[in-house]
């Protein structure tokens, strides 16, 4: 397991300050670009990561509510006079959020290779694509990419969603999104999305109440940088 998240920063990084010194004569090379221009309907891409990351869902941060003391106070002016209750801490452990379970997220390195084909223009500026296949890799694991849709919209917008199918045969949903620029010739993007199974529901469970509180389904968090050619 790694709990690298360093050489993302670094990447981000050092691809923004090549940029900012490139000169003015090769800016029509790189930043911001036109998708219909850039993927025109027909194109077959591929998005494939040149690093990536895995992360499990964190555990959920508890508050213990014991660590505080109430004390009230009097205080006052010529015109306003009123209690005031501060809020003390009694125990130096309680003095913060205990931030370590960030710390100690497993984290492993991840892969993603996923076929795509241009199917229509918007109108604002962006292209839809549909996903042919692919395949995402984590932590030893491969799943295969069945289907999914996607696009680049206003400012460069990518956003996908689909389905693949891991290798006992069972059905997951993954996402992504990120933003797009082009840097030499070549569209670069960086993603961040989840992936886990889909609920399955219980033939004979009781609908939910008004009052009762949903469990939502924690998946596991995908980071990528890739390119789309």
């Amino acid at each position: 397991m790694k709990h690298v998240l360093a050489p993302v920063v670094l990447i981000l990084a050092v691809a923004a300050g090549a940029m900012a010194f490139m000169p003015a004569s090769a800016q029509s090379n790189s930043g911001q670009f036109n998708p219909q221009t850039q993927f025109p309907i027909g194109t077959k891409l591929q998005i494939t990561s040149v690093y990536g990351l895995e992360t499990l869902p964190p555990p959920i941060p508890t508050f213990n509510p014991s660590g505080f003391n109430h004390t009230s106070h009097t205080w006052g002016n010529n015109s306003l006079s009123g209690n005031h209750t501060q809020i003390s801490r009694n125990d130096q452990s309680n003095r913060q959020w205990n931030l370590t379970y960030l710390r100690n997220v497993p984290t492993t390195n991840s892969s993603i290779s996923i076929n795509v084909e241009v199917t229509n223009q918007t109108e604002d500026g962006g292209v839809m694509w549909i996903v042919q296949g692919g395949t995402i890799a984590y932590n030893g694991t491969t799943i295969t990419v069945t289907g999914g849709i996607g696009g680049i919209g206003k400012l460069d917008r990518v956003l996908m969603i689909g389905n693949a199918t891991d290798s006992n045969g069972n059905t997951v949903r993954w996402s992504l999104e990120g933003l797009a620029t082009l840097y030499s010739g070549t569209v670069i993007v960086s993603l961040t999305g989840t992936i886990g199974q889909l609920r399955q529901k219980t033939p004979h469970a009781a609908p939910a109440g008004p009052n009762e509180p949903l469990t939502p389904v924690r998946g596991i968090s995908l980071t990528y940088i890739a390119t789309i050619s």
